[in-house]
């Protein structure tokens, strides 16, 4: 077997909205960002990163079949009180069976578009979001 049968591929993957799979997804990145601040200390000429804390954050692209996150965005939107969403990724290595899994958690879609249609064009929506937490579930090593 060569290397090509390690490498992972985006058409072995699949995402979960609370733990239904969002068949029509085409792309998520999902990425978490170190939050640091410089810092200078007296007697050293160099700077160093201070670490803050983290921020998760990320967008899920899809064809659109049907209304029900927009309708859950909007909502919350409009009450302030926000859908409580869980996202799990997975992305599967079809030659070994291994799975790469993760959950994040207290997910907040910042955006969404109430229309974006275009002729002769399958309707596609791009949801950014935040979230609060994340958990890798399965990983391959």
């Amino acid at each position: 077997m060569g290397k090509q049968a390690n490498v992972l591929h985006g058409s072995c993957s699949e995402v979960y909205i609370n733990g239904v799979r969002e068949t029509m997804a085409t792309k998520i990145e999902v990425k978490v960002t170190g939050d640091f601040e410089d810092g200078a200390f007296c007697g050293d000429y160099g700077t160093f990163p201070i670490y803050n804390g983290y921020a998760v954050e990320g967008t899920l692209t899809g064809k659109k079949s049907d209304s029900a996150l927009e309708v859950a965005i909007s909502d919350g939107y409009r009450t302030g009180i926000m859908p409580d969403i869980v996202l799990i990724t997975a992305l599967t290595n079809p030659v070994t069976h291994q799975s790469e899994r993760w959950s994040v958690g207290g997910v907040v879609f910042t955006e969404a578009a109430l229309a974006n249609i275009e002729a002769k064009k399958a309707v596609e929506r791009e949801l950014p979001f935040k979230a609060e937490t994340y958990t890798n579930l399965e990983a391959i090593v």
